[in-house]
């Protein structure tokens, strides 16, 4: 097991090879090289060796986008409660 940091640098990817669906230069971790992983706690910002990992969402709507979302959603919710109001006879014929 790693003692110093320079020795955990030294181990920090794993030897075993990468998935064939990751993207090219792309390394597993070491058990050691999890070490290497931090977190500032008055942030919460994670960090690799002292690096900072820019998280970001990948998922934005667009404006349309989003009305179109609510409009789906407000539909399906509406569609569940008249068949629901069928299974429970709310509707009288």
């Amino acid at each position: 097991m790693a003692k110093t940091w320079d020795e955990i640098r030294a181990v920090r990817y794993s030897t075993v090879a990468s998935p064939p669906e990751w993207p090219p230069g792309v390394r597993p971790i070491s058990i050691d090289g999890v070490s290497l992983i931090g977190i500032d706690p008055a942030t919460n910002k994670l960090y690799w060796d002292g690096k900072e990992v820019m998280v970001r969402d990948r998922l934005r709507l667009g404006g349309w986008a989003n009305f179109l979302a609510i409009l789906v959603a407000t539909g399906t919710f509406g569609t569940f409660i008249v068949e629901l109001g069928n299974a429970l006879n709310w509707f009288p014929e």
